[in-house]
């Protein structure tokens, strides 16, 4: 039967009548608390999709055992990239070391060569694509003048109509005066109805244009950035090797080490691997799921780690204190003592948790005292019932 805090009240009023004080060195009382495992998260280093996951809730499991495995191929990859990086750094630091050859030379003077004609195609192009562009303006601006125009042209007839109607009622003029007016209209609507066509179709073309020319010039500035990198790299031959380009190359060259040793470290981190001896109490994800860095997959119980909150009367608190020894008793045992020892106490009062039997228990303020198991590990379990009896006095050696 656990023991609540009712059982501490009685026993320490009854304590207290015949010793005069709440606690006794003989005589111990009960707190009633459960026993809780040390939880410790198991997280992703990195992101991707689970493709092994080894373990099942409730194993047991050693440090370093794989417990998940993430697709890697992403990050192979990037080892691969880094590694022909470093080699390319590297062969520019013996270059550069053994010194500027002929053959490189020309090779070098060749590319600056090859890039300066590229440069020069590439501007031509622009003027021809600003030749163009300009040309289809003139005719937009044409297409343009001309349908205002129209437009006024058959204002200018719609008009005329309007007073051709009007004689006709009055009959100043014939009927096949009225009827020519009106073609005459039509003709100037047609005429408008072309010009619009035409002006939207200049339009259209006056857009490809300027897209062409844009397009031109950002290929005359890839072209120039190309030549000034190949003039560049020409430099830096014929110069040879100095003090300065060496540790330059230098420089480069630690630093794609640098990123292929983070390429290999982000790869190791696929196999997540347990942080220490313990057991699976939760598995947070499924196989083909896909993760995110950070995110925890499972949650596990370090070995030989396990706890009872209790809470304390705040009349009894001071006869305890952080590493004061204590009795654990449980149900499954009821003829055992397992050793625990007080872990911490804490700063501030709260009302006992609503798990406690009785109303009035409830209502007490009380301090939440954690008690960290010595022994018993291969019989305690997370979930059981347990009273915590408080053997030694404060002070005690």
């Amino acid at each position: 039967m656990r023991r609540t805090f009712l059982t501490w009240g009685i026993a320490a009023a009854m304590l207290a009548l015949t010793t005069g004080c709440s606690f006794s060195h003989n005589d111990a009382a009960a707190l009633s608390g459960t026993l809780e495992a040390e939880e410790l998260p198991v997280v992703a280093e990195v992101g991707g999709t689970l493709l092994k996951l080894d373990v099942d809730e409730g194993a047991a499991v050693k440090k370093n055992d794989i417990l998940a495995v993430i697709d890697d191929r992403s990050y192979a990859l990037t080892i691969k990239e880094a590694e022909a990086a470093l080699m390319q750094a590297t062969a520019r630091l013996e270059e550069a070391k053994a010194g500027s050859r002929n053959q490189t030379l020309k090779k070098g003077a060749a590319q600056v060569q090859q890039a300066a004609s590229s440069v020069t195609v590439a501007q031509a192009r622009v003027r021809q694509a600003k030749a163009n562009l300009d040309r289809v303006q003139d005719q937009m601006s044409q297409a343009q003048s001309q349908l205002e125009g129209a437009k006024q042209t058959l204002a200018y007839q719609q008009s005329r109509l309007q007073d051709t109607n009007w004689l006709f009622a009055s009959g100043a003029v014939s009927k096949r005066d009225l009827d020519a007016q009106a073609e005459v209209v039509n003709q100037a609507q047609t005429q408008v109805n072309q010009l619009t066509a035409q002006l939207s179709s200049t339009q259209a073309q006056y857009a490809a244009a300027r897209e062409d020319w844009e397009a031109a010039q950002a290929t005359v500035g890839t072209s120039k950035a190309q030549m000034d990198s190949a003039q560049a790299d020409l430099d830096l031959l014929q110069e040879g090797s100095t003090d300065y380009n060496l540790k330059a190359l230098l420089a480069a060259q630690l630093q794609a080490q640098a990123k292929l040793d983070q390429a290999k470290l982000q790869e190791e981190k696929t196999q997540v691997l347990a942080p220490a001896d313990g057991s699976i109490l939760r598995k947070n994800v499924t196989q083909g799921e896909l993760t995110k860095a950070g995110s925890t997959l499972f949650t596990m119980m370090k070995k030989d780690q396990l706890k009872v909150k209790v809470y304390i009367p705040e009349a009894d608190l001071s006869h305890v204190q952080v590493g004061q020894k204590v009795a654990v008793k449980v149900d499954a045992y009821p003829n055992e003592q397992f050793p625990g020892v007080i872990r911490s106490i804490a700063d501030k009062a709260e009302f006992t948790p609503k798990n406690v039997q009785t109303t009035a228990e409830r209502t007490k303020m009380v301090f939440a005292v954690t008690v960290a198991m010595e022994s018993g590990f291969d019989k305690l379990r997370p979930g059981m019932p347990a009273d915590v009896y408080v053997t030694e006095q404060v002070g005690a050696k």
